[in-house]
């Protein structure tokens, strides 16, 4: 039996933790008997399930077809590298077993996207670059492992900029951001961010060694979740700088984000950090098969608590920070507590503004020696050394229409003279980085905190560049302030850190508010996150990746027609007695412009405000909402 085989059989015991009760209020009204694709949830997907009107095949179509139109065609948002080869026949096993035994957990056949730097033993895991990408690992990650034991559909892999940097690689180029086709997802974890904002997957595993499941999350509109360092096991993910990498999970809605997270965690011998900080975990109790945090998500979790505004992250393009003073004002109107927060000058310079060369040049002094480590995992066809890489991208990359980027380069060249022995990566681990710790403990302790919380950038997606081709903006506005996507991670402990909806800014651009935990504090954070996501409700899809035919089950999709300066709307009449909402598409996303109640006939109408009448017309997509149910109409 080899190790994936082994894995499996012994975690298909913790898959009973995802078992567990979603709060009423995390579910969506139950006022129609119909399914939606678009923006389904795992409560959504799960209720379908049961009642017989959806099944794991057709779930898989669904979404395969989207990939098909928007990923691969339409506007090529390009962040899915590879689609499982297996998955329908994967997806027709998980329907026989539940026909006979019932779902194994809540994540029975949840489309998930994996990192393409998470290791897979049925597809390659490439890192992003060319060199790899056809090397199949000998078997999964564990985090891979535990997904299939809870009956996750592994639909594919995510794209990932390469080397886990930026949002490009060698293999097939620049991952679009949805929102906004000339504007880059950020990176590195750049397919999972834009997939589940586009509706290509339920979920997605991301990675972040600085950033880089917030920063695509932020930048994308979606719900992403750094935990404390370790938490999750890094074994079978491939190492940029394990002094802080860690897997996180991606998704629409924080709910979804608790479940994911809590199949992710668990205790691994692979991964000897894993071992320490399950030993370590605060109160008692065995949390080695995982950890549930749904008990979490409650309506009033910001009541009482003290959250520190970090204002050195604001001040730079001021329509984010009109938004993130919004989403402050909401976490006050649900019970919270406000304090500003000035960071130290020292603190603020060296850890934050200059934290590339000061710690991050440093911790890759470790590279060489755990990616050759991980390399030697692959068969005799895969190269075993920095120096093979080196010499691959500088001959035949180089060559390519795609060529490497600079900094990957630049990497594994330094590498080459840089070990962990060296003095200067001794002092980062032994006095730079627990300095760091301490000080982000003092905010925490001197100020009584609970949770930091910010604008997660401090300017929107920037426009595409990469070294094939680049796409000016003059749009764009840049911020020199300080970012605020290194300040969870670098430090001895990696403080837990996630990123919620704050609504859009200009060019139709999501933007979202970030809360920062003391390290072990997921649960607490997700559950002001829930609490601040249910007041807010600021998640919205992209106009540029509509409704397909299809995706509406159990009633008749909606029509819409222009008559003047109104919207007559045709429902089925089992929508009757529900008030139906109109919104277009504009520069800042799906604008709300009127409402009305549906007659029993399954009638409405809609007048369109005068601001909107010269850009609505035949032909024009727009968002038809009545009850929970929501979905993009071409007007006639």
């Amino acid at each position: 039996m080899n190790r994936t085989a082994r894995r499996r059989a012994a975690l298909l015991g913790a898959a009973a933790l995802l078992t567990v009760a979603v709060p009423a209020s995390a579910a969506p009204a139950a006022d129609l008997d119909v399914f939606v694709l678009e923006e389904a949830t795992i409560a959504d997907i799960s209720s379908a399930f049961a009642k017989g009107s959806l099944s794991c095949v057709e779930l898989a179509e669904l979404y395969l077809a989207r990939i098909a139109a928007f990923d691969d065609a339409g506007p090529r948002i390009n962040s899915v590298a590879t689609v499982n080869p297996d998955v329908l026949e994967t997806a027709a096993a998980l329907d026989e077993e539940m026909d006979r035994f019932g779902p194994r957990s809540r994540l029975h056949c949840i489309p998930v996207l994996l990192k393409d730097n998470v290791d897979t033993y049925d597809m390659p895991t490439t890192n992003g670059s060319v060199i790899l990408k056809d090397a199949v690992p000998p078997d999964d990650a564990y985090i891979t492992a535990k997904l299939r034991a809870q009956g996750a559909l592994i639909l594919g892999k995510a794209e990932m900029g390469e080397f886990a940097g930026g949002s490009y690689n060698t293999i097939d180029g620049q991952v679009v951001n949805p929102y906004n086709l000339k504007r880059q997802t950020g990176g590195s974890s750049a397919g999972s961010g834009a997939a589940i904002a586009a509706n290509l997957a339920v979920l997605a595993v991301g990675t972040d060694t600085s950033t880089s499941v917030r920063g695509p999350a932020a930048y994308n509109g979606i719900v992403g979740l750094r935990p404390t360092t370790g938490l999750i096991s890094r074994d079978g993910i491939a190492p940029k700088n394990l002094t802080f990498d860690s897997a996180g999970p991606m998704a629409r809605t924080v709910t979804d984000t608790a479940l994911m997270m809590g199949a992710l965690t668990g205790k691994d011998a692979a991964d000897p950090l894993s071992v320490q900080v399950y030993d370590d975990y605060p109160g008692g109790g065995s949390h080695d098969l995982g950890i549930d945090y749904t008990s979490y998500l409650r309506d009033n979790a910001l009541q009482g608590k003290r959250l520190g505004v970090v204002r050195d992250f604001f001040g730079g393009d001021p329509t984010i920070d009109a938004l993130a003073e919004k989403a402050l004002d909401t976490m006050e109107a649900q019970g919270a507590t406000l304090v500003d927060i000035t960071l130290d000058a020292a603190f603020l310079d060296f850890y934050v503004t200059r934290g590339g060369s000061t710690i991050r040049t440093i911790a890759d002094y470790r590279f060489k020696e755990e990616f050759e480590a991980y390399l030697a995992t692959f068969g005799p066809e895969v190269p075993k050394t920095v120096e093979e890489f080196i010499e691959i991208y500088e001959t035949e990359v180089a060559k390519s229409p795609l060529p490497v980027e600079a900094s990957v380069l630049n990497l594994l060249k330094r590498s080459l003279t840089t070990t962990a022995d060296d003095p200067a990566f001794k002092d980062l681990v032994d006095r730079v980085l627990p300095a760091a710790t301490d000080y982000k403990l003092s905010l925490f302790e001197d100020n009584d905190l609970d949770a930091l919380v910010f604008p997660y950038q401090t300017s929107y997606a920037a426009p595409i560049s990469n070294p094939a081709f680049s796409i000016p903006d003059p749009t764009h506005v840049p911020s020199s302030r300080p970012q605020p996507s290194i300040f969870a991670a670098y430090s001895s402990v990696g403080f837990p850190g996630i990123v919620v909806p704050m609504g859009f800014g200009p060019q139709g651009l999501p933007m979202d508010i970030s809360l920062m935990g003391k390290p072990y504090a997921e649960g607490e954070i997700l559950g002001m996150a829930y609490d601040y996501e249910q007041a807010s409700k600021l998640r919205a899809p992209s106009p540029l990746t509509p409704g397909l035919p299809g995706e509406l089950i159990g009633a008749d999709s909606p029509t819409a027609a222009l008559r003047g300066d109104k919207v007559e709307l045709r429902f089925g009449k089992e929508f009757g007695g529900l008030t139906a909402t109109v919104a277009v598409a504009t520069t800042g996303g799906w604008t709300t412009v009127g409402t009305d109640r549906i007659t029993n006939g399954g009638k409405a109408t809609v007048r369109l405000p005068k601001a909107y009448l010269a850009s609505v017309k035949p032909g024009s997509l727009i968002r038809v909402s009545a009850g929970s149910t929501a979905l993009e109409v071409v007007l006639s």
